[in-house]
């Protein structure tokens, strides 16, 4: 992942921040890709394509080949479903794109298990109908994942307001915590007190320009903070 824009014009790095992702998979072929962190609305793909190539010819790097193009639009900041209704969603269709990171898969591979476990055991007892829905949204949905989602979202609503220096300071700071922090906030597998206590010890450790604007409140954040602390 890169955060730098110096290979943007002074107008540029006014706007929306944007990232990329790297990955060599051998032979003299790369995967990149620019993206942006949860803008909304989010940013043109025409934007991403020249911010991408003003950033490669930048480092250096000479594109003899495009092998394949992929466009993608990640929803990372969808309220939850409703638990009560009787269809049960699963993926993106229930809300389980991780709203901080924007990943999925993982959450898929870990919580699939103990949901299809959740409904063998409900239709054993004799569930049916919408109180079977009722056990797999519970299982899928506990109170503990609902207070978490409302914790990420309102730190991604935190994020979204920071410009492009200042999101790299965080990002920063962020991966100078233990790596169990880091690696756990990014994968949604830290239990809630530990959820809170590594967004407590980013605060204390960032520097006072980031910790000001985390402290300070706007919009609708403390609003999502509390619809999941409360489970309104």
């Amino acid at each position: 992942m890169d955060y730098r824009n110096s290979h943007l014009d002074p107008e540029e790095q006014q706007e929306p921040p944007t990232f990329l992702y790297a990955m060599d998979r051998g032979n003299g072929i790369y995967f990149v890709e620019e993206t942006s962190l949860a803008a909304c609305p989010p940013l043109p793909f025409s934007v991403l394509q020249h911010r991408l190539e003003k950033r490669l010819k930048r480092q250096g790097c000479v594109v003899e080949q495009v092998q394949e193009v992929e466009r993608c639009l990640f929803p990372m900041n969808l309220p939850l479903p409703d638990r009560r209704q009787r269809v049960v969603g699963f993926g993106g269709a229930a809300t389980m794109v991780h709203p901080a990171s924007g990943y999925m898969l993982g959450s898929l591979l870990r919580r699939g298990p103990g949901l299809a476990a959740a409904v063998a055991q409900g239709l054993r007892e004799g569930h049916s109908g919408t109180a079977l829905s009722r056990v797999a949204w519970g299982n899928l949905w506990s109170d503990d994942l609902v207070r978490r989602h409302g914790i990420y979202r309102f730190g991604l609503e935190k994020l979204m307001g920071l410009g492009s220096n200042d999101l790299q300071t965080f990002f920063h700071t962020f991966f100078h915590l233990p790596q169990p922090l880091w690696s756990g906030f990014l994968t949604n597998t830290l239990p809630l007190a530990n959820l809170t206590g590594a967004m407590v010890r980013l605060l204390t450790t960032a520097p006072w320009t980031i910790r000001r604007h985390l402290l300070q409140p706007r919009g609708r954040e403390l609003n999502l903070l509390l619809t999941g602390l409360l489970l309104r």
